[in-house]
């Protein structure tokens, strides 16, 4: 609960730099833990190898795909719709500069660490199975979130074997990361007004 001296309009601010402040520490132990193992930072800091398909792109396609089925699901889920709620009252207000900064330390900070240095010392499955376990946990209300999660991580994973980097997943999950985030900022629009749209279109 805030404290006297805090305005809400101040508490948005206070958890978004509580979200840096944790991505970087996520950072800097991708980076220790790298530097202790055999290879170093290579696999942090590789430029992907040229494949038929750009590594980019291969990263924006499998995003696009997570985010399709993820929505598809939702739509015959009450269970994801009900998570998606949970979710967007978790990170409001959701707006884009938010969603920018979300998004990308997420994905750069979680890939670099799970697609580095536990996915190089586990193996692909079990690091995808610890990403999930760290999202959702093994409660039943947050199974769905833990399943999202799997995944996602086990795209990730196979991209960033694919391509000997995590810059690809990286990429995938920067983009998975900031759709999502804008589908929970609409979800979370209230409806306007009756005769508000009838009044904007006569002015």
């Amino acid at each position: 609960m805030p404290t006297p001296d805090q305005k809400p309009a101040d508490l948005p601010h206070l958890r978004l730099a509580s979200a840096v402040a944790f991505y970087v520490g996520v950072l800097v132990l991708a980076a220790i833990w790298s530097m202790l193992m055999s290879a170093g930072l290579l696999p942090i800091l590789a430029i992907p190898k040229d494949k038929t398909l750009p590594w980019w792109l291969a990263g924006v396609g499998a995003a696009l795909a997570i985010v399709v089925v993820t929505a598809l699901a939702e739509r015959h889920s009450p269970a994801l719709r009900r998570l998606s709620a949970e979710l967007g009252d978790l990170v409001a207000p959701v707006t884009l500069p938010r969603v920018l900064v979300l998004a990308g330390l997420s994905g750069i900070c979680e890939e670099a660490l799970f697609r580095g240095p536990v996915q190089q010392t586990l193996g692909l499955v079990p690091a995808a199975l610890v990403f999930a376990l760290l999202h959702g946990g093994l409660s039943r209300r947050y199974l769905a979130w833990s399943l999202f999660a799997l995944l996602a991580g086990l795209c990730f994973g196979v991209l960033a074997d694919v391509y000997a980097s995590v810059a690809p997943a990286a990429i995938a999950h920067i983009v998975v990361n900031a759709i999502n985030l804008r589908r929970l900022a609409r979800a979370q629009e209230p409806p306007p007004a009756a005769g508000q749209g009838t009044e904007d279109a006569r002015g």
